[in-house]
Order: C-alpha cells, then sequence, then structure tokens
C-alpha cells in the first residue's frame, strides 16, 4: 500500500493475520480445524482486496473477492460435512484408513465429497473459472495485497490438495481423469486469457493460475499412477511460482504507477527509463515461464499420461517518469527465490524432503523438453514483438475488446435471468410482510373486540342463541331431511 494510503495499522495487523491462518491450514490434519483457519483466511483476504474502501471502484470490484471464493468454501464445507456425516471422524490419520471399510461407504459418496472438497480447494487457488477474485481485483486493490494474497493461497491451496488426494483416489478412476482434465483445461484457458487484453497485472495474474493449475494437475496425476510419487512436484512447482508472481505485481505496479495508465499500448520506453522494474518483470515473467518444468518432467518421466496436454490527474509527461529507489530491492528478491524454487524442484533432493519419499531423477530429455517449450513461447512472443510491437499490441487489445464484450453479455444474461428475478422476489416478499403483519394485526384486533364483546352479553340469552343454532344445523344435516 502507498505511504498516503490511510489505514497502514489495519492493513499490517490484517496481513499478520493472513499468515497465521495460512500456517494454521499448513499444520492442520483435522478438517474440522483446516476448516476454521480456511475461513479466516477467506474473510481477511477480502479485508486485504478492500482496503481501499474510500473509492467506488476498489469497493465494487473487491465484492466479487467475497462472493465468488465463498461459493467454493460453501462447498469445501459441505465436502467435509458429506465425510463427517459418513465417517463420523474429521481427522485425516483417522478417516483415510477407513475410506473402504466403514460400514455404509459407497462409491458415490466419495465421488461427491472428491468433487466438492476439489472445487472449494480450486475456488482459492483461483484456478479458472474461478479466478475472477484474482484478476478484477489485480488493479484496483492494494499492489502489496493482491501479491500477498495470490502467493499464500497458491501456497497454502496447493498442499491442502496434496493432503485431500487420497480422497480423490479412494472415489474411482473417472472422477481422477475428471478432476484432471478440469485442471488441463483451466491451465489452458488461463493461459489464452491472459494474451487477450492489455492490463499486465491482469495477465500476470492469470499466468500464475494457469502454472498452479499445472501444479494441481500434477499432483492429482501422481495420485492417480499410485505408487508413483511425482505428485509432489506440483507442489514444489507452485512454491516456486508463489514468489515470481508477487514480485511481477509489485514491479509492473510501480512501473503502471509511474507511467499512470494499465495500458500495456501506452507503456512504451519502460526499458530505458524504468530498466530496474523492468528488468524485474522480466525475470519473475521467465521464473513464471518455467516454473512448472521440473514438474512435468517429473510426471512425463514417470511414464504419467498427463503429456503435452498440460503442457485523472496532470497530464502524463514521459520525461517526469523516475524509478522509485524503494521500489528496486522485493521484487528482484522474490524472482531470485523463485528461480531458486525452479532450480530446486529439479532436485530429486528437494523433493524427498518435502514429501520424505525418495524420488527417481527425471530423464534429461524430459528436462530439456519441458524447459525449452516456455523458452520457445518466450522466443515467439519476443519475435512478435520485435516484427510488429503495434500489430501485436493492437491484437491483444481487439481480443481483449471481444473478451470484455462476451463477459458484459454474460453477466447481463445472469442479470436477466437470475438477479433481477431473485431481486424481484426478495422485495415483493419485503413488501409482503409488512402487508402480511398488519393483516394478522387488524384480525387480531378484532378478534379482541368480539371476545371482549361477548363477555358483556348476558349469559343466558347466548347460551339459548347458541342451542337454537345448533338445532338447526342438526336439522339440517339429518338423513331425514336431507331425503
Amino acid at each position: 500500500m502507498g505511504r498516503s494510503e490511510p489505514g497502514a495499522a489495519r492493513f499490517h495487523a490484517a496481513v499478520t493475520a493472513l499468515l497465521f491462518a495460512a500456517s494454521g491450514m499448513l499444520m492442520s490434519w483435522d478438517l474440522a480445524e483446516l476448516l476454521g483457519f480456511w475461513f479466516i483466511g477467506g474473510a481477511l483476504t477480502y479485508l486485504l482486496l478492500s482496503h481501499r474502501w474510500g473509492v467506488a471502484e476498489p469497493a465494487a470490484r473487491a465484492r466479487v473477492a467475497l462472493a465468488l471464493p465463498f461459493l467454493s468454501d460453501v462447498c469445501l464445507l459441505s465436502g467435509i460435512a458429506w465425510l463427517y456425516a459418513r465417517y463420523g471422524t474429521q481427522s485425516l490419520d483417522s478417516l483415510l484408513p477407513i475410506l473402504h471399510t466403514n460400514p455404509g461407504w459407497t462409491t458415490r459418496s466419495l465421488v461427491v465429497a472428491s468433487v466438492l472438497l476439489f472445487v472449494g480447494v480450486a475456488g482459492r487457488l483461483a484456478l479458472w473459472p474461478f479466478s475472477s477474485w484474482a484478476t478484477q481485483t489485480a488493479v484496483t486493490a492494494p499492489p502489496a495485497a493482491s501479491a500477498i494474497v495470490q502467493g499464500v493461497w497458491s501456497v497454502a491451496g496447493i498442499v491442502v490438495l496434496y493432503r485431500l488426494t487420497p480422497i480423490f483416489v479412494a472415489s474411482n478412476q473417472r472422477t481422477m481423469q475428471a478432476l484432471l482434465a478440469a485442471c488441463g483445461v483451466a491451465a489452458v484457458v488461463a493461459a489464452v486469457l491472459g494474451i487477450l487484453g492489455n492490463e499486465p497485472r491482469r495477465a500476470i495474474a492469470l499466468a500464475g493460475s494457469a502454472v498452479v493449475a499445472i501444479g494441481a494437475g500434477v499432483v492429482i496425476d501422481g495420485a492417480y499412477h499410485h505408487p508413483a510419487t511425482f505428485g509432489i512436484a506440483g507442489v514444489a512447482a507452485v512454491l516456486a511460482v508463489a514468489p515470481a508472481r508477487a514480485g511481477a505485481l509489485l514491479a509492473i505496479t510501480t512501473i503502471a504507477n509511474a507511467m499512470r495508465t494499465d495500458d500495456l499500448a501506452d507503456m512504451g520506453d519502460a526499458w530505458r527509463r524504468m530498466r530496474a522494474s523492468s528488468g524485474a518483470v522480466l525475470a519473475c515473467a521467465l521464473v513464471i515461464g518455467l516454473a512448472a518444468s521440473g514438474a512435468l518432467a517429473d510426471g512425463v518421466s514417470s511414464r504419467s499420461k498427463i503429456g503435452i496436454a498440460l503442457g485523472e490527474g496532470r497530464a502524463f509527461d514521459p520525461d517526469r517518469v523516475r524509478e522509485p529507489q524503494e521500489a528496486r530491492g522485493w521484487p528482484y528478491w522474490l524472482a531470485v527465490a523463485g528461480a531458486a524454487f525452479v532450480v530446486a524442484s529439479l532436485i530429486t533432493g528437494w523433493l524427498s524432503f518435502l514429501d520424505g519419499t525418495k524420488h527417481p531423477a527425471p530423464s534429461l530429455t524430459a528436462v530439456a523438453l519441458w524447459v525449452a517449450v516456455p523458452l520457445i513461447g518466450f522466443a515467439a512472443c519476443a519475435a512478435t514483438y520485435l516484427r510488429n510491437k503495434d500489430g501485436a499490441l493492437g491484437a491483444s487489445a481487439v481480443g481483449g475488446a471481444w473478451l470484455a464484450r462476451g463477459t458484459s453479455l454474460l453477466f447481463a444474461g445472469v442479470d436477466r435471468f437470475l438477479v433481477a428475478p431473485t431481486t424481484d422476489i426478495a422485495r415483493r416478499l419485503g413488501d409482503w410482510i409488512p402487508a402480511g403483519d398488519g393483516a394478522l394485526g387488524r384480525f387480531a384486533t378484532t378478534t379482541g373486540q368480539l371476545a371482549l364483546g361477548a363477555a358483556r352479553v348476558p349469559a343466558l340469552p347466548l347460551v339459548i342463541v347458541l342451542a337454537i343454532a345448533l338445532a338447526v344445523v342438526f336439522a339440517l344435516v339429518a338423513p331425514g331431511v336431507v331425503r
């Protein structure tokens, strides 16, 4: 956050509490305890992303960070509750051995639990289509908040997913294939969406989401091909991408603030004027691109079938652009940390340290293949940029415009057929409740007045009138009268 922004104490307290909640998630082997820390982290995430409460746009966009992950959190809660209802235990140590031995267990119940748990974790991992809460707040939220939130949830989410994979494996083969396909689709779609549009922070968030989806796919694929042990390589890939995406967000935010624009087409000459920040963005982008190479190399060399599939102010004056002194350090340190994790993911000793299991070394051919893939991608982007910079940015802008138009049409349809009817029902119900209360009150008043009037009538005439009325009724309903 900026030095002139209000609420510094509130911001740092929320960051500290979020790190505490993340630590609780990483150390929790009880599902109820995990869920408690998970909800605390979710609430603090919203507080961090909506920290700029005095501005309308950040407050409006932060609602997505509250509503969309809340749906996935409900799925996680439902999955944990479903398992507790079936097995009567919350501890993973006691739950995993009885998945197929507890009386009354069924494959269908494990499939339901697996899908709910996966959706619950995928929402906080910001896998597509749950990535909107990260992309829409990347521009309006404080840069430090966005970087911390995306980094923290990447690490916490992938570790929780790794611990839950024995439950996925216990379901059935088709469920595992569906979850693996979901990760592959999320990786491809997030990468394609990152190309469309000229907002660099949105592109970085989507690129990080794509790598996290690959890591989640490797984790699930490793569990699917048991007793293969390369699933931990997916966790190592996410550990590498987490600091890199945070450093890239901080560096590109420095450039965007100095250039006073969020459009790549207007950020020209940044390499000459802001070389330190530009170099940090380049270094972090390289780390993000190479982060999944070790995981994919381990998966392919282990003969899995994951294959290639985963594969308004004053006028802007360029001469006034300066490199902030305080913005030069952290992005580079984060890039170095990410690069160290990338190198470590290629070393079997690091993987053995993470899960305590011996791992075979990946083949050099697999490593070379998966290192070459992102390098070829970088080379293609660089060649396109050097050949026709304006054309590349223009094509990206056109794609972003079409994407925005399609998204607006989708949201308009949702608003018309879902939000508007629901709101109208709520409005009518809100109008009906006071009217019903008023009618009930009038009925009670009338009844009370009748009772009061009846109390004042003499008893003997009232008894005679009631006796006559009952005699008439019995006479009319008697069989002889009917005939």
